[in-house]
């Protein structure tokens, strides 16, 4: 059977393009956003999207907290919110979800379905890559920069895959072609270097990702970023390829005016993921004995920066 009730939680630009898809194909959706001000655009005016992208809804099913979703009894969950959050939006799922339900990390980061499956356990959840960037517009309005699929999920437990196919079907079919991977946490890890390259050093400077990777001191810094990433990961035996370095630098370089999440995050004087992105490199560099001061470095200072939020 396929799936027709779905929660997205959190509706930024990520669960936004997310549930645009899903409820343009005729799934019934509900969101879960905090925020006052977007609940009310989404319940009044629905999604459009732009850009690499094109997509406008009706009006959507909002809700304001995750303890309302009870209700919608969804059968799959995406989690399209911060990383830090994972605990509190955990420990309410597990209060109302079913054990037949499907929980997906959509989200940035290293570890996040790691995060959820100490809650709800390893056998529902499974970990998605997303290949889109994407922030809000003017007027609610999503931007999509750049878009370039496959997206992939994985389960976490061997014996699961069914339930990762069902969810690569479901969003395929719905205009975000999705395919279930074999080895999955070396893509997080691709994209986790990736993140930490650029993702802390424009929210500490303010530039964008062209300005950051076009400026020659920062750029400098970012490589050195990336060569300590390629290390940690090898270090823990997982495997990125053997010319990832000169990939990241090409994929890097044809980025665009695109801010970064982490950059959105201080304009918003919210807290970022950086302990999940840099974080992480340096949390598994700490495991393999290796140093890590340039992620390190600039992991103190995103947090030095947050303290006061």
């Amino acid at each position: 059977m396929i799936p027709q009730r779905i929660a997205v939680i959190g509706a930024g630009p990520v669960g936004s393009v997310l549930g645009a898809h899903l409820q343009h194909a005729g799934h019934s959706v509900m969101y879960c956003e905090v925020g006052r001000e977007r609940r009310e655009a989404l319940s009044r005016d629905g999604v459009k999207v732009s850009g690499a992208i094109e997509l406008e809804t009706g009006p959507a099913e909002v809700v304001a907290s995750v303890d309302a979703l009870s209700g919608h009894k969804p059968e799959l969950v995406f989690i399209a919110v911060k990383a830090n959050a994972l605990p509190l939006i955990c420990d309410a799922l597990a209060a109302f979800l079913s054990e037949s339900a499907t929980v997906i990390s959509w989200q940035n980061g290293i570890d996040t379905e790691q995060v959820i499956a100490e809650t709800l356990g390893r056998t529902r959840v499974l970990r998605a890559v997303i290949n889109h960037g994407v922030a809000l517009g003017s007027a609610g309005q999503v931007m999509v920069s750049f878009d370039k699929p496959p997206h992939y999920v994985q389960e976490l437990n061997p014996g699961q895959e069914l339930r990762a196919v069902t969810v690569a079907q479901v969003l395929s079919a719905a205009g975000m072609p999705t395919q279930r991977a074999d080895d999955l946490i070396s893509m997080v890890w691709r994209k986790g270097i990736l993140n930490a390259a650029l993702n802390a050093l424009c929210a500490l400077t303010g530039m964008n990702m062209r300005e950051a990777w076009h400026d020659p001191y920062s750029q400098r810094l970012s490589k050195e970023i990336i060569k300590e990433g390629i290390a940690v990961a090898r270090a823990n035996e997982i495997k990125l390829g053997w010319n990832y370095y000169h990939e990241a630098l090409a994929y890097i370089g044809e980025g665009k005016e695109h801010k970064p999440s982490m950059l959105l995050d201080r304009e918003a004087g919210k807290r970022s993921e950086i302990d999940f992105i840099n974080g992480k490199i340096v949390e598994y560099g700490d495991i393999a004995g290796l140093s890590t001061p340039y992620n390190r470095s600039v992991y103190w200072l995103v947090k030095a920066m947050e303290r006061a939020l």
